[in-house]
């Protein structure tokens, strides 16, 4: 090799260098998923001339996928798209691999932290010489170990983030996640003309549940209803525990004439639960509830308790007409 042909590489290997140490601090600056995934899934291409980078993750319980579905919302969780959730996977190194069309060339990384496969970065190139055998690979593998090191930062920053946000007993999200969740729909609803959908419930007798069957039972109540619910609905989908039996749901992007379907399912789901007391004996549990279709508007600001206090007014009016019923509520 010709020496001009050496210090053309050398000055190509820099450059590269110095890239990937400014993406590297970049990654390492991220806090969250929605920062994490759109450095990774989309920066990374970008800057580095791919034509496509996908994900693949080790995540036998589903952990990884519901936290990341938990912080992203429904525009940003089309990041999610370019991630395969796998139970497990083959331990690979990192070698160039055969594309399917419209790729010409690829490379794989899998990504390691202390000793545990997290999973593969896969990148894609259309051009037949952009990933071959004798690249510099040790570049890419240091990239790895990073990409390894922040994902696992980030579970573990969202997974404390998450903490101070759900209801211990439930799983679902607390007072204060919920109102979080309400602002960032009302806003994407300001900006994309979003509407989203809201239901206010409350277990029927719940205060009998308890005096006769025990607290024990009424956790159980509360502990299968939100899991009840989570079957119900969608993964994008909210459950917030405003407090004792009172919960809430936010369903973005249900429009009116699909919400009250969706309600049926919620109460008959609730009907159909099988709750045992400590006797073993089934307690059947109801709620009742109110539901609205919520439209922001530009230049409009409806609290998350401004719309709360709406719903209540109709709950107490299923209650006072028999209970076990969810009614719909006019316009806020």
């Amino acid at each position: 090799m010709e020496l001009a042909e050496l210090l053309e590489n050398a000055r190509r290997n820099e450059a590269l260098l110095k890239r990937l140490q400014a993406f590297e601090l970049q990654l390492l600056s991220a806090q969250n998923w929605q920062d994490f995934l759109t450095l990774l899934l989309e920066a990374l291409p970008s800057q580095f001339d791919l034509d496509a980078v996908s994900l693949r993750i080790c995540d036998p319980d589903g952990e990884l996928k519901a936290s990341m579905l938990q912080s992203l919302d429904i525009d940003q969780g089309a990041l999610l798209n370019q991630i395969e959730f796998k139970v497990s996977l083959p331990i690979s190194k990192a070698d160039v691999i055969e594309t399917p069309p419209p790729w010409r060339s690829g490379l794989r990384l899998p990504l390691m932290r202390s000793g545990e496969y997290i999973g593969q970065l896969c990148m894609f190139s259309s051009r037949e010489d952009r990933f071959t055998a004798g690249m510099a690979t040790d570049f890419m593998q240091h990239l790895a170990a990073v990409i390894a090191a922040c994902l696992v930062m980030v579970r573990q920053s969202e997974a404390q983030a998450l903490m101070a946000l759900t209801d211990p007993l439930t799983g679902a999200e607390n007072r204060r996640g919920f109102d979080r969740v309400y602002r960032r729909e009302w806003a994407r609803g300001q900006r994309q003309h979003h509407v989203f959908a809201m239901v206010l419930m409350d277990i029927d007798h719940f205060k009998k549940v308890n005096d006769i069957h025990g607290h024990g039972t009424g956790d159980r109540v509360l502990k299968t209803l939100c899991r009840t619910l989570k079957s119900t609905i969608r993964p994008t989908d909210h459950i917030g525990r405003l407090g004792g039996e009172e919960f809430a749901l936010i369903l973005p992007g249900c429009q009116p004439d699909q919400l009250m379907a969706v309600v049926s399912r919620v109460q008959e789901s609730i009907r159909e639960m099988s709750v045992l007391n400590d006797s073993g004996k089934r307690v059947p549990v109801t709620a009742s509830g109110a539901f609205i279709a919520v439209t922001p508007r530009p230049h409009q600001d409806l609290s998350v308790e401004q719309v709360l206090d709406h719903l209540d007014k109709y709950l107490y009016k299923a209650k006072a007409a028999g209970r076990d019923r969810f009614l719909p509520a006019a316009s806020a």
